[in-house]
């Protein structure tokens, strides 16, 4: 079956006319009594009671009639998706990790609802690795993390933002390096978080052993728990810049220099609607630090 064919079969039963229809259509009669007549075979019954130069449904015809609009109904709301270039609607589910929810898509997010209303916008905190697990598995189309460059054949990764990692304790240790002050308690993120992977491997690196240390799922929770003298931990520095300004915490000498990376990541067979395309270019405008 052919879309068109139901197109013929709805404007000659509102027409009452093959020849009307044909003209309506701008088809040849030919072509309109071919639809109608294929549609027919291929249905199995009469859809029109042929009275001269006038036509008029079967009962058949009529039960098919209310389902043909509803068809054509659907069909140019498929068809709607896509039918302007400036028109961007949709559903786009976004996933990023806190520290980029909080510093970086807040202005990105309030732009892009502004400017593009009809998008259903949904988002999903979560740590680095299980957002990319959500990539792959379709639960989001796009994730916006804080972490070494991701190496993931099966996604597409856009560095635009540099991070440094630094160092932080309460203030009286102030001056201190990071190698003196390593008897301090250890305040790690949980496990499947990217910072918390990225400071036990300076630890084993350095061949530093923790001694006691807590684990929070809250980075807020992380940096509060630093400012009361409580521990020392491995932090963006974007998230502590006004702790450190205010003096309610220290930065930690450090001859390493450490690195994040604000990345863009979506599934590399993702189609990318214009609603993606739209929010992807608003995060790459905020590149610093990386290369165009």
């Amino acid at each position: 079956m052919d879309i068109r064919q139901f197109q013929t079969f709805k404007s000659a039963a509102e027409l009452g006319s093959f020849t009307k229809a044909a003209q309506a259509l701008q088809y040849s009669q030919a072509t309109i009594t071919s639809h109608i007549q294929q549609l027919e075979v291929e249905l199995g019954y009469p859809l029109f009671d042929r009275l001269g130069k006038r036509v008029t449904l079967t009962a058949a015809g009529k039960e098919l009639y209310p389902y043909v609009l509803e068809l054509l109904g659907a069909y140019s709301k498929i068809k709607h998706i896509s039918d302007s270039e400036h028109t961007v609607r949709g559903e786009l589910r976004i996933g990023a990790s806190e520290t980029m929810t909080v510093y970086q898509l807040g202005p990105v997010l309030s732009q892009f609802k502004r400017l593009y209303p009809d998008v259903t916008l949904s988002l999903h905190n979560d740590n680095c690795m299980p957002l990319r697990e959500k990539l792959h598995s379709g639960e989001l189309d796009i994730a916006v993390t804080l972490e070494p460059i991701v190496e993931d054949a099966g996604l597409i990764a856009i560095p635009f933002l540099e991070s440094p990692l630094v160092f932080v304790g309460g203030n009286h240790l102030t001056g201190c390096s990071v190698e003196e002050v390593q008897s301090e308690c250890i305040i790690f993120s949980e496990k499947n978080c990217s910072l918390r992977r990225t400071f036990e491997s300076y630890m084993e690196d350095k061949a530093w052993t923790a001694g006691s240390h807590m684990e929070f799922t809250s980075m807020e929770a992380m940096k509060q728990c630093i400012v009361s003298g409580l521990g020392i931990s491995l932090m963006p520095r974007m998230s502590v810049e006004g702790l450190l300004r205010g003096k309610e915490m220290t930065a930690l000498r450090s001859d390493d220099a450490l690195m994040f990376y604000g990345q863009v990541c979506y599934h590399k067979n993702k189609w990318i609607s214009r609603a993606h395309q739209a929010f992807i270019d608003m995060v790459l405008g905020r590149r610093e630090g990386v290369n165009n």
